[in-house]
């Protein structure tokens, strides 16, 4: 059990308020989700990564290394272990074949790593949620686009038994921002919301001082965004995934809701 967080900007931009400053920011959600916490971003040229198999909210190093995240898409994830040592190996987000990726849920490593053909295997740690990731990876390479594959990924997970409480995930490949809601327990903490900003008819006097400074700011900027998180982080209008869709955030940043099972 974890929490999730990502975003698709029109330009790099930094994740200190989501961070640290929000209502419901990262730091604050690491307290109940203490066993590791990671950032991944995209620069418009590269993937970056940093990750650490201790709580944020009491790392000495987080802060100034969360002021280097300057992206044009960021995943991240604050961790809640329940498989897998507390290792940086463990530790969401991964990268792997150009495809960043954190998870959200349980599932059963063993039986999941059935469904992995022998060049999907090279795992770096022991955790249901990486040998997901990798499956993920395998079947949309096969089947040649990321909504086939997961629909794929989904039906073989369902058609093998495989138990899991929650596939929920944020991936990206650098092009497109993906976030799958899958649960099968527990459907009011296996949750996804997206928000769009700035939103359409926001008005700043309902927001917090510190979330009406950030839209101000951003909006001197000219900066636009999508974000998605496990539960909203500000007072704006976020909107929840429904179960069992995929949320696809585009280049320009137009977002589309997908129904996978």
């Amino acid at each position: 059990m974890c929490r999730l967080f990502g975003l698709y900007a029109n330009h790099a931009v930094d994740v200190m308020f989501s961070f640290y400053k929000a209502k419901k920011s990262l730091k604050k959600l690491s307290e109940g989700n203490p066993d590791g916490w990671g950032v991944a971003w995209f620069d418009g040229v590269k993937w970056n990564l940093h990750k650490e198999p201790g709580p944020l909210h009491a790392s000495r190093n987080a802060e100034e290394s969360v002021k280097r995240v300057l992206g044009v898409i960021v995943v991240s994830h604050v961790r809640r272990a329940t498989c897998g040592a507390l290792k940086p190996e463990n530790t969401h987000p991964w990268l792997y074949k150009g495809y960043v990726f954190a998870h959200n849920g349980v599932l059963d490593r063993g039986a999941a790593l059935n469904l992995l053909s022998p060049g999907y295997r090279d795992l770096e740690g022991d955790t249901g949620s990486e040998v997901l990731f990798h499956l993920v990876v395998q079947e949309v390479e096969r089947e040649g686009g990321f909504v086939e594959g997961v629909r794929r990924v989904i039906e073989k997970i369902d058609r093998g038994n495989v138990y899991y409480r929650s596939l929920n995930f944020i991936a990206s490949d650098g092009r497109k921002l993906y976030a799958l809601r899958c649960a099968r327990e527990r459907l009011s903490y296996y949750t996804l919301y997206y928000l769009e900003r700035p939103s359409e008819g926001l008005r700043l006097e309902g927001l917090s001082k510190e979330t009406a400074q950030l839209i101000r700011a951003k909006l001197a900027k000219g900066e636009k965004a999508a974000l998605v998180a496990s539960e909203p982080l500000t007072e704006e209008p976020w909107e929840k995934i429904p179960n069992k869709h995929l949320l696809v955030v585009g280049e320009d940043l137009e977002t589309e809701l997908i129904g996978v099972g």
